[in-house]
């Protein structure tokens, strides 16, 4: 049942191809066996050229050769000068080589299990003895040896070859017949198999296309008959179809189709018989709704006369607030100036703070260079100290350059006591630079403050300039709405004159719904669901 359902749900086209395409499997088993059949024939056919033919054709070869060198070998006694001799000779030569050579290609051509052992060892005592005794008894004139010779030896070894030919050519015929019944029986064999296929494939084919169809008219009717009780108005019939084919697909839209049409049928009624009952309500509501529209208009005009007083004093309320936003916007603009002029001072406060910072790296640089200055008056201090000691021990050859050392000790003193004195004013230098890199960036922190303030101030002030703005836009549309209130107002007026004269039409038109919701009923009633 499960293959059987799966076999239903699919397409109709899947389902008839099914069968074209069974019955195409079965022509192409057939045209692949006949051509299977066509090649094990071909192979047969070349097996028995190759392997029976051409060896026949060589043991042919062979035999002619064989007969020829009989006819050279007799035609050396008839032969009446020595030239004719060695013509004969020489053709016998020839006539073994040709044996040779075909008895070589029946090697490479037959298959049979025959040896031509015997054959060769036949023929090559054959030429021996025509070469060694025939032939020199010939060409001596000696008639009484050739004769011996060729009744003793040649002519039995003659008829030993040509028997031993006839055997391989037996072999050879009765192989290539067992390769055609090989080939007959292949045939008969494909044959069978092609028409089993055949006429397989043609009933299953055939059984397939049976179910198909059955498949398809049986759900055709179903929906046939859903559509004839469709069309005499009857809406209780389904198809119940649920295969996943198109004509099951068909059924199940069909049926869904007659579903919601019951659905919209139902519908339709309950819907006419809530009009009929909507349209009475519409009627008595028509009546209310004139009613208020009169009192609608009395109050309209007393509402007018207060829009008026109320348009007035928005008015002045409305001029009040231009003044005020003008004395924001002074304010405002005098806060955007002096943050302007903080934020300048903030930035000369910033770079006065960029400089001493820089005057102090530079000092350090100048006290980085009075060490390395120090540095070289010890070195000279201590040099000059060695060279006076070095001129005592030389004595009197040593005195002046004692004086000099004792001038470049001096100088080396002095220039140490100058560094010295550099040193503490550099370190003087960088100790105020750094005091008033710290006094400016408290300046420059209290402008900064200073600054914020003021954008504080200006920000707060921008927010009461629009809030100001907003109060006035609000004002002055509050003053013109108070003249659309009074528009409005003679236009509900107006209106409610207008609904007075729109509640005979609706009493007209409930007239008319109350016709349409009888024939809506009318209409329902043709259907049965």
């Amino acid at each position: 049942m499960k293959n059987r359902r799966n076999f239903g749900d699919l397409p109709t086209g899947v389902k008839i191809l099914s069968s074209v395409g069974v019955a195409g499997a079965a022509a192409l088993a057939i045209g692949i066996t006949g051509l299977m059949s066509l090649s094990k024939a071909s192979s047969a056919a070349d097996k028995i050229y190759e392997h029976n033919l051409l060896s026949v054709s060589a043991l042919g070869d062979a035999r002619a050769a064989a007969i020829t060198a009989r006819l050279d070998t007799a035609n050396l006694m008839l032969a009446t000068d020595a030239a004719s001799t060695q013509k004969y000779s020489a053709a016998f030569k020839t006539d073994a080589a040709a044996f040779e050579t075909a008895l070589d290609a029946y090697r490479a051509a037959s298959t049979t299990d025959v040896t031509v052992d015997a054959l060769q060892q036949d023929w090559d005592e054959y030429v021996e003895a025509v070469q060694n005794k025939l032939i020199p008894a010939a060409e001596a004139g000696d008639t009484a040896t050739w004769t011996k010779v060729r009744t003793d030896t040649v002519v039995p070894l003659m008829e030993k070859i040509g028997t031993n030919v006839e055997s391989l050519l037996a072999a050879e015929n009765k192989e290539a017949v067992t390769a055609d019944a090989a080939a007959r029986d292949a045939y008969r064999d494909s044959r069978t198999l092609s028409i089993g296929l055949m006429v397989g494939g043609l009933l299953l084919a055939g059984l397939i296309g049976q179910l198909v169809s059955r498949s398809i008219v049986r759900s055709l009717r179903k929906v046939e008959e859903v559509a004839e009780a469709l069309a005499d108005g009857d809406l209780t019939h389904r198809t119940g179809l649920t295969s996943g084919d198109e004509p099951g697909r068909m059924g199940r839209a069909l049926d869904t189709a007659v579903d919601r049409l019951r659905s919209t049928v139902s519908t339709i009624n309950n819907s006419a018989t809530d009009l009929a009952a909507a349209t009475e309500e519409i009627s008595a509501t028509a009546e209310q709704i004139a009613g208020s529209a009169t009192e609608t208009s009395r109050q309209a005009a007393a509402v007018s006369n207060t829009a008026g007083e109320v348009s007035a004093s928005v008015t002045t309320v409305s001029a009040g607030g231009e003044e005020m936003a003008a004395a924001i916007r002074e304010i405002s603009q005098n806060a955007s100036e002096a943050a302007r002029v903080a934020t300048e001072a903030v930035t000369a406060a910033n770079a006065t703070s960029v400089t001493m910072n820089q005057l102090s790296v530079s000092s350090a640089e100048i006290g980085n260079v009075i060490k390395v200055i120090t540095s070289i008056a010890e070195q000279t201090n201590l040099l000059a100290l060695n060279a006076t000691i070095e001129a005592a021990r030389a004595g009197e050859a040593g005195k002046g350059f004692a004086v000099v050392a004792s001038e470049v000790k001096d100088l080396a003193q002095e220039t140490a006591k100058a560094t010295e004195e550099i040193s503490r004013r550099v370190e003087a230098i960088q100790s105020d630079a750094g005091g008033a890199v710290s006094a400016i960036e408290m300046i420059t922190d209290v402008i900064t403050r200073i600054s914020d303030f003021q954008t504080t101030i200006a920000s707060a002030v921008e927010e009461q300039t629009a809030t100001t703005a907003e109060m006035n836009r609000s004002v002055t549309e509050a003053a013109g709405g108070t003249m659309e209130i009074s528009q409005t107002i003679t236009g509900v007026a107006d209106a409610a004159h207008h609904t007075s004269e729109g509640v005979a039409h609706t009493r007209q038109a409930t007239a008319e719904l109350a016709r349409m919701s009888g024939d809506l009923t009318s209409l329902v009633a043709t259907f049965k669901y």
